[in-house]
């Protein structure tokens, strides 16, 4: 063979291969009259999935059940196997914003935390003055001393003997269920 047009033939040879890398990226499906279509663009809405044949980045969209198999084409067996699972994504990084979001929500549930406790320290102290003044008057009701108190009108009362039992009993049972 001539060395220049065996030169030729390996320029035209390259020629078509870097041709051929572009038509790699591109959509390829049959049309309604069953012709291929081969284009740089997705086919239209009206182009079902089954007759799509390839696709940008993606593996060819033929299936066992949606094309006959050619005779020079491996057994549907081949083709069925599924795909290996993709390894996940790495985390990233959370971004400054997100830290900084990240951060007020800690500070606002820090807050909260510490305004729930000092409201339960402040019911605690409550409860705790309350005690101590029932178990006062109770001794005062026990211990015999002249206890008044004041009648509807603002004057001035003394209890007697059936009172004072009465008020102790209700002191008692006061002491039972706020004093734990």
């Amino acid at each position: 063979m001539n060395p220049a047009r065996t030169l030729l033939l390996a320029a035209f040879s390259m020629a078509a291969l870097a041709c051929a890398a572009p038509a790699a990226a591109q959509w390829a499906w049959r049309d309604a009259a069953g012709h291929m279509v081969y284009s740089d663009l997705p086919p239209p809405s009206s182009v079902p999935a089954r007759n799509i044949v390839r696709q940008p980045s993606a593996k060819p969209a033929l299936r066992a059940d949606a094309m006959p198999e050619a005779p020079n084409e491996a057994p549907a067996e081949a083709k069925a196997q599924p795909e290996p699972p993709r390894a996940a994504a790495p985390p990233r990084a959370p971004t400054y914003v997100e830290r900084e979001i990240e951060s007020r929500q800690r500070q606002q549930q820090l807050a909260a935390a510490e305004k729930k406790a000092a409201d339960e320290d402040a019911r605690k102290a409550q409860m705790a003055e309350n005690c101590a003044r029932l178990r006062a008057y109770q001794r005062a009701l026990e211990g015999g001393f002249r206890v008044a108190r004041l009648n509807a009108a603002g004057q001035q009362e003394f209890l007697d003997d059936a009172a004072r039992a009465s008020e102790t009993e209700r002191t008692r049972s006061q002491i039972e269920q706020q004093c734990r």
